[in-house]
């Protein structure tokens, strides 16, 4: 994932996400590259449902427009 997308990721899991979401973004936000891999690592699913071929981002992509 690039940077933009990793980015992209953690905005749309602010907007879009419950509070354990919103929190997750805030430590991938905060952490080191070794630890944000290592958390995108832990939850898969999480950063799929919001990552670049998730719904979510075609949803953000509609705010920018």
């Amino acid at each position: 994932m690039t940077p933009q997308e990793t980015h992209a990721t953690m905005l749309c899991m602010e907007r879009f996400g419950g509070t354990f979401c919103v929190n997750l973004a805030a430590a991938m936000r905060y952490a080191d590259p070794y630890n944000r891999q290592r958390i995108m690592n832990a939850f898969p699913e999480i950063i799929e449902k919001y990552g670049p071929t998730g719904p979510f981002q075609r949803r953000a992509e509609a705010f920018v427009a």
